[in-house]
This record gives structure tokens, sequence and C-alpha cells, in this order.
């Protein structure tokens, strides 16, 4: 029988909540549906934030890309447009491993346990000016698609540099920091000119290949 969620406590730090995800877990495997009610009360932000965990290693959780990756498409859509949090019936019942999930757990520990030592409300211009929150909604939902691209192996950190584009928004955000989500734009044009050059050497190589197959 699932474990009930305990409520968040008040100001709890997201490292606390991140390790109650194990409690109810209790070394089973955990639907989508069931780590947000974890994260209840904390906002589309941190909903956001907990689907980019898999994202933020170097070596990506497999299975995972596709289905989170389209999810936060769809929440920062929903950003940039002022809506409430919503997801697919399809993402809610995707069940992640008790495995993957521990690792997930610890690499969210490991990035926010750092970025809670920098992170205070400044900056409000970046956020609160006319059309802030769609450029950055626009910017989440970007970065959500190019989470969700499947890039083959060779090409590393296709997951990680929009993965912590999405961080920097989505705690810039919940923090009211304005610095944070300047990085987070920083990071999602590195990672839009990063997978244009995958893009450009893809098609050299395409066309390398049909020169060799051909003659040419």
């Amino acid at each position: 029988m699932p474990a009930t969620p305990p409520e968040p406590l008040e100001n709890e730090r997201l490292t606390v909540t991140l390790k109650r995800l194990l409690t109810v877990a209790d070394g089973r495997a955990l639907a989508v549906h069931e780590m947000v009610a974890v994260m209840q009360g904390r906002g589309l932000h941190v909903l956001i934030m907990l689907l980019c965990l898999p994202f933020l290693s170097p070596v990506t959780i497999p299975g995972l890309s596709l289905p989170f990756g389209f999810a936060i498409f769809v929440c920062g859509f929903r950003i940039g447009f002022g809506h409430q949090p919503w997801l697919p019936g399809f993402i809610m019942r995707h069940q992640v491993s008790n495995k993957a999930l521990e690792r997930l757990v610890r690499v969210g520990q490991a990035v926010y346990a750092r970025l809670e030592k920098i992170i205070r409300a400044r900056w409000g211009f970046v956020f609160e000016g006319p059309g802030m929150q769609m450029l950055i909604g626009l910017n989440v939902a970007w970065a959500g698609l190019l989470l969700s691209l499947p890039i083959p192996p060779p090409f590393p950190l296709t997951n990680t540099i929009p993965g912590f584009a999405i961080v920097f928004f989505s705690l810039g955000l919940s923090e009211r920091d304005g610095v944070l989500i300047l990085i987070g734009y920083g990071l999602t044009l590195l990672a839009t000119a990063y997978f244009a050059l995958i893009a450009f050497a893809g098609k050299a190589g395409l066309e390398s290949l049909w020169g060799l197959l051909t003659g040419g």
C-alpha cells in the first residue's frame, strides 16, 4: 500500500523535500503523480525542477528524456500564459524506478544544496517587466523541447545544458532571483548553439556519406 505523502513543512528546504521522495517510495517505483503529491504546495516552478533532476548529470537516466522533456515543454507554456499546473495523464502515470529515483534525489540534493547558498531576492525587473513572464515561459518550453530530442550518444551534455537552464529559470522564479534567470537565458542560448552545431555536424556527415555512396 503506497505511503501517504506527509504535508510539506512551511519553508522546508528543498533538499529535505527531495529526500522525502525516497521515504514515500519505500523501495518501490514511484509514479510522477506521487512525486507531484510529495511536492504539493510548492507550485509549478518546483514541479519543473523535479522533472529536471534526471538531466543534471552528464549520464542521463534512460527512458525519461522524452516524457519529462515534453512535460517541461507543456509547463513552460503554462508559465508563459500564467496558467495553473497541469500535466497530461500519461506523464502523471509514468513510473520512475527506485534505482533511478535514488539517483535523481542524490543529484538533486547535491545541486540544490550548493545553489541555496547563493540564492536571494534581487533584480526583480528581470521577471516583473512587461512580457517577461511570457519570455521566461517560452525559454523553459524551448529548453524542454531540446531535452526531448533524441540526440545520439557521441554528443555529451545535450540534456545537462538545457536541464541546468531550466533549473535556473525555475529557482529564479520561485525565489525571485533575477540573476538566476539571466543565467538561465545564457544557458538556453548556449544549448541552442550547441544543438545547432550538432545539426550542422550531422548534415555534413550525411552529405559526406552520400558522396561516398554515390562516388561524388
